[in-house]
């Protein structure tokens, strides 16, 4: 089965460390484990889709042009020569482009991780863009502002008979 990796918003503003506004629960090193897991994927033939989430110059969150809306450097280098959508939106199918590049690459199934879990990870999942594919969330690559948020939104997730969450 073709499968796509999406990795969802490891944007600078989730980053105390790189100047972020809004840090999230073992940011750091679930940012690691994502890279790691993206080289992985990649030498066994997922294809690699970043997702940005970029707001209006004077929004307080992820506002263009800003060093928080830039991808983090644990996985800037990543996806330097991998389609990257741009959204406004929790969910990244939403006015993107996003179908079209899972259609133009015969994509099956989508896996998706990232930041945050009790939104952008759970809207994306949830999508009605996504009922075409195979949903699976990876779940120990995504993360929240706190575990326990975390956990909730996974359980969520669950309860679909539709989404698988690993």
């Amino acid at each position: 089965m073709k499968t796509a990796l999406l990795i969802i918003d490891v944007q600078n503003e989730y980053f105390a460390s790189a100047g972020g506004q809004f840090d999230q629960f073992n940011v750091d090193n679930i940012a690691k484990d994502i890279a790691d897991y993206a080289k992985t994927a990649e030498q066994n033939g997922t294809l690699i889709i970043g997702v940005q989430h970029i707001m209006a110059k004077d929004y307080p969150l992820f506002a263009e042009g800003s060093i928080g809306a830039e991808l983090h450097s644990s996985v800037a280098g990543i996806l330097a020569d991998k389609p990257v959508v741009q959204k406004v939106h929790a969910d990244s199918f939403l006015n993107t482009n996003l179908v079209e590049i899972l259609q133009e690459n015969g994509i099956e199934q989508v896996d998706i991780c990232g930041i945050m879990t009790q939104n952008c990870v759970t809207h994306t999942a949830l999508s009605p863009f996504a009922k075409d594919y195979k949903i699976r969330v990876l779940s120990s690559l995504c993360t929240a502002p706190t575990e326990l948020i975390h956990q909730i939104a996974l359980g969520a997730l669950a309860d679909r008979g539709w989404i698988e969450v690993v």
